[in-house]
């Protein structure tokens, strides 16, 4: 039996998210996209993770003004290169 990998297209969120007080995209190689949202999963009470294009490293993680500044700290001491796009 064949695992599902998806269909590797872009999100259909992606349009509607474009607040940049509350969403922040970010890109990584996509080899790691899978420990990255399993951390930032590991952070569920600050953001919602929306894999916008797995297959290019493109991650959109949604949370409140007030939890931005925490998610961003998380962003820049994280293991791997995670790259704010804007």
């Amino acid at each position: 039996m064949k695992r599902y990998r998806g269909k590797g297209c872009v999100s259909r969120i992606a349009k509607e998210i474009s607040d940049p007080e509350t969403c922040v995209r970010v890109r990584m190689l996509p080899g790691q996209v899978n420990f990255f949202i399993k951390i930032m999963e590991a952070h569920s009470h600050l953001v919602f993770i929306s894999p916008i294009n797995p297959r290019e490293g493109v991650v959109a993680l949604s949370t409140t003004p007030d939890n931005m500044l925490e998610v961003k700290e998380i962003l820049g001491n994280f293991p791997h290169k995670v790259d704010i796009l804007e």
